[in-house]
């Protein structure tokens, strides 16, 4: 065998090496379509809701949810799914970044056997209750004295509501009372000793976005082996800020967490995601991630005036650093 021909044998096997890592990764990331949005907000106060999207003809795909406020901006991008592995159900934890990437940060064994209530019918009286028509109602009473009240549309489109319908009524009401095909429930009523009541309602609508799973990185986090994980994944070269990073003699110590909060987010980003995104859209996420936090510090005061500007300053600077001939070589 000629020499030449040995290269390009060795060419050949390195490149088909790598085509087929890429599409190991490929294989990994689980995109779904999502069709359907269920808006859950406070009578007593629907400046913010948590919002519950879902496929409304897969049930293979997982619904989830994520908070927002009155002008259906996200002030949190926090994120919670169901995920299903191995025989069990695990309630996950999360972040949603740049509006379609999620990563999973936590977990919890669910069981949607439980926590169950069992609602009867109030009576024939049928409700309105804003545009929804004939509603009924049905209550189930707690041995304490405690009512629950639901007010309960069928839209008779065939839908499976109940598992959307978890993320509100499990984890405000604690309960799952069963949900017929096409039933929807419109209101809910928590009544405290005959004197107090706390009234949710529910808006339903369509959209049409795409999110995108990593397979390996949740099911690493559930298996424990998040470590091997990282290093597997880990990119050639990253952001400087990534490894080491310097501040102001003027950034006191809140302010220096909420930058370092900040970057360690926006690095795992880079870490999981930068083999589907372009470094361009990587800088847009960083500038509209900074400009989502500063939003929240104006509204919740966490930082103040002379803080939030010394924030943006830092972040201004570290931004810098965002073009890859800076990146730094793991």
């Amino acid at each position: 065998m000629n020499r030449s021909h040995s290269i390009l044998i060795r060419k050949n096997a390195i490149l088909l090496f790598f085509i087929a890592m890429v599409s190991f990764c490929n294989a990994q990331i689980l995109k779904y379509h999502y069709d359907k949005e269920m808006i859950f907000l406070s009578e007593a106060d629907n400046e913010a809701g948590i919002s519950v999207r879902f496929n409304s003809k897969d049930k293979s795909v997982p619904v989830y949810s994520i908070s927002y406020n009155s002008e259906k901006k996200y002030i949190r991008n926090t994120i919670n799914f169901y995920y299903a592995y191995r025989k069990n159900i695990y309630r996950m934890d999360g972040v949603l970044y740049n509006k379609k990437y999620v990563s999973a940060n936590g977990f919890r064994t669910y069981s949607a056997s439980s926590p169950i209530r069992y609602f009867k019918k109030a009576s024939d009286t049928l409700y309105d209750y804003k545009s929804y028509k004939n509603l009924e109602k049905r209550i189930a009473t707690d041995k304490d004295g405690t009512k629950i009240e639901l007010f309960f549309a069928n839209l008779k489109d065939g839908i499976d509501y109940s598992e959307p319908a978890l993320f509100y009524l499990s984890e405000h009401y604690g309960i799952s009372p069963g949900l017929g095909k096409g039933e929807v429930v419109v209101y809910a009523n928590y009544i405290f000793n005959n004197n107090y009541s706390s009234a949710n309602f529910v808006q339903l609508s369509d959209i049409n976005e795409d999110v995108y799973f990593n397979k390996e990185q949740i099911e690493s986090l559930i298996d424990d082996k998040y470590n091997e994980f990282s290093k597997r994944i880990m990119p050639i070269k990253n952001p400087a800020y990534c490894s080491v990073t310097s501040f102001g003699n003027n950034v006191d110590e809140k302010t220096r967490e909420e930058i370092q909060s900040f970057l360690s987010e926006i690095c795992e980003y880079f870490e999981l995601w930068s083999r589907q995104e372009t470094n361009d859209q990587f800088k847009k996420y960083y500038d509209s991630e900074t400009n989502r936090r500063v939003e929240i510090y104006k509204n919740n005061g966490e930082l103040n005036e002379k803080q939030l500007k010394v924030y943006i300053d830092e972040l201004s600077q570290i931004k810098s650093l965002n073009s890859e001939e800076k990146f730094d070589s793991n």
